[in-house]
């Protein structure tokens, strides 16, 4: 059964593997030797660094190939526990690349702690008054996250830096679903919009069972869309919806298949950084 969630802002989600090809051989087909040359660097935080390098490799190893980048070297940098080096070959939009490969995607479908539609969603101006209103609250079952609308999923911090000051918002946890129960998604273009995308997904039996129940009980109250511990979007519940619906939004088609290959292909369990990056001659 089909539903739509209806929001005047995007909802992240992940698009098709067939938009995914599209980005590929339209974009970051390469041929000759590897002579673009990354050092990444894993947060600090990781608890087991070798097992959390392995698992960052893999991903990235993903990203690349879905992107059909050809002919790249993943491995770990010799004589160090927290570092990775990526080889590349010469590809035009190096940015793009890095934004991909650097990337968190940890994707969660949150309930937003708000008073139903028609009112509107509960946001607050500060972090401090939002912690006001859940004061008292068991903390093991809220978060406090920021929330900024229309924000370019997949742009670095540099990129972001003219965007609207951030608001806050209070999530219940656990999340309602996690990108991990994702089946299948795909993008289209939004019906009556120019230049605007929608996405059709679907979730897989277990994804299926707990997001329908939550709709189900849910009418009119809201729902967030969390990548990377930042609300990206939120939208009220029109009706039940179980393993598929429509999320409508105001996707770019780039931003669309950039997104969708990074979370696709995985989230990078700790941030990774960039300190190195040179060309060969």
């Amino acid at each position: 059964m089909r539903q739509k969630l209806f929001s005047a802002f995007a909802i992240l989600m992940l698009v098709s593997a067939g938009l995914a090809c599209s980005l590929g051989s339209s974009l970051f087909r390469s041929k000759g030797q590897r002579s673009w040359h990354l050092v990444l660097e894993i947060a600090p935080s990781a608890s087991d660094k070798e097992a959390t390098l392995t698992q960052i490799m893999r991903v990235i190893e993903r990203r690349l190939d879905a992107a059909h980048v050809p002919n790249y070297k993943v491995e770990a940098q010799s004589g160090t526990d927290n570092r990775i080096l990526v080889d590349l070959p010469k590809i035009a939009d190096r940015e793009r690349v890095k934004s991909l490969i650097t990337a968190g995607g940890k994707l969660e479908f949150v309930q937003v702690i708000s008073p139903p539609s028609p009112s509107p969603v509960q946001t607050f101006a500060t972090r401090e008054e939002a912690a006001s209103f859940v004061k008292g609250q068991d903390p093991t079952t809220v978060r406090i996250l920021s929330y900024r609308e229309r924000d370019d999923p997949i742009a670095t911090q540099e990129l972001r830096t003219s965007s609207p000051a951030p608001r806050w918002v209070v999530v219940a946890v656990p999340a309602i679903v996690d990108g991990s129960e994702l089946r299948n998604a795909s993008a289209a273009p939004s019906v009556g919009v120019r230049d605007e995308y929608s996405i059709m997904f679907s979730l897989g039996q277990q994804g299926a069972g707990k997001f329908g129940a939550w709709t189900a009980g849910n009418i009119n109250n809201y729902l967030g869309v969390v990548l990377n511990d930042e609300v990206k979007s939120i939208a009220y519940i029109k009706g039940q919806i179980y393993d598929s619906g429509e999320i409508s939004g105001r996707f770019t088609k780039q931003s669309a298949e950039d997104l969708a290959l990074v979370l696709r292909s995985g989230a990078l369990p700790v941030p990774v950084k960039i300190v190195s990056e040179t060309i060969d001659k």
